[in-house]
């Protein structure tokens, strides 16, 4: 049986030798330009149960979960998405939703590409198979948004209106962030079950599931607390600092996810240290190979030249 120490430490080699905050950086990026897709999608959904100007008052409770400047990009979509809303599940909502589900899933489609590359496993699943799963993670990102808004940003302004005893407060409060960590920990567990191209395991939960879900949690909520106290982005972006903050929180969460992925391949015995072995030698003949063309062209080129200064030189004595 592996140890803890043991078992961290290869995932940690796994996910340095397929690029992992080089991964995290690109899907952080198509994530971002996904994002507003879903958001989209998400507050269409929440709009056929709440105005827009209810939605309106309870976006800035965002901000107990996202940077300040990243919260400010992401609330001011969501009021102009919410102010146009119809509120009706009409042919128009419909279609919206169908086309920003089709652009959120290009996102959701490269994140499950780099859990499949944490595995080190080839991906020979038809296209269909790939579409069906990208497709199915994007709604259930949907979902798992529309329920986190509503339990960060809908059931404190329940919880006021209602006259409960402190004591039946700070208990639902406690229950409310449970429901929501529970919801992190099963969209994560649902991903490590679809997006490797290998059986799925036998348990949902598993230690690499937990392990990213904690990671995402602290890197999240501590990245958050820097930028909101001790980050100077708004000195050095200026305008863009929103932009900015909201891109390096994706990569801080997708990065937790990745390395959780590496240690889940390896809790499947998928990664080995004979697996990790054969890769990095793979990776080292391929550099090593890539060196000698660059040596043999750089010869070559040495070769011309030299070529080249003889016949100028027989050129000029005739």
């Amino acid at each position: 049986m592996r140890s803890t120490i043991a078992t961290a430490k290869l995932a940690w080699q796994q996910a340095s030798s397929h690029q992992a905050p080089l991964l995290a950086a690109g899907v952080a990026f198509y994530t971002f330009t996904s994002l507003f897709p879903a958001v989209i999608a998400a507050i269409s959904l929440y709009a056929l149960f709440a105005s827009p100007q209810t939605i309106a008052d309870q976006v800035d409770r965002i901000q107990d979960v996202l940077p300040a400047d990243a919260a400010s990009i992401v609330t001011d979509q969501i009021q102009q998405v919410a102010e146009t809303s119809t509120g009706a599940l009409g042919v128009t909502t419909v279609i919206a939703l169908a086309i920003a589900l089709y652009s959120a899933s290009g996102g959701v489609s490269n994140l499950l590409t780099a859990v499949n590359t944490m595995y080190g496993l080839g991906d020979d699943r038809s296209f269909v198979k790939r579409k069906a799963l990208a497709y199915g993670m994007t709604a259930a990102a949907i979902a798992f948004a529309v329920v986190a808004v509503a339990l960060v940003a809908v059931a404190p302004a329940i919880f006021s209106i209602i006259d409960i005893v402190p004591g039946v407060r700070i208990a639902a409060e406690v229950v409310r962030w449970l429901i929501l960590i529970g919801l992190v920990i099963a969209l994560i567990a649902m991903m490590y079950r679809v997006a490797p191209n290998r059986p799925s395991p036998h348990r949902f939960v598993t230690r690499g599931v937990l392990a990213a879900s904690a990671l995402w949690i602290i890197a999240s909520v501590g990245f958050s607390v820097y930028v909101n106290n001790f980050g100077s982005y708004g000195e050095t972006y200026g305008a863009l600092a929103g932009v900015v903050v909201l891109l390096l929180w994706l990569w801080v969460g997708l990065y937790a996810i990745l390395f959780g992925a590496a240690l889940q391949a390896v809790e499947e015995n998928v990664v080995n240290q004979r697996t990790l072995t054969e890769d990095l030698g793979s990776a080292q003949s391929r550099t090593d190979a890539e060196r000698a063309q660059l040596q043999i062209e750089g010869e070559i080129d040495t070769f011309i030249k030299v070529l080249d200064d003889t016949q100028g030189r027989r050129h000029d004595t005739h």
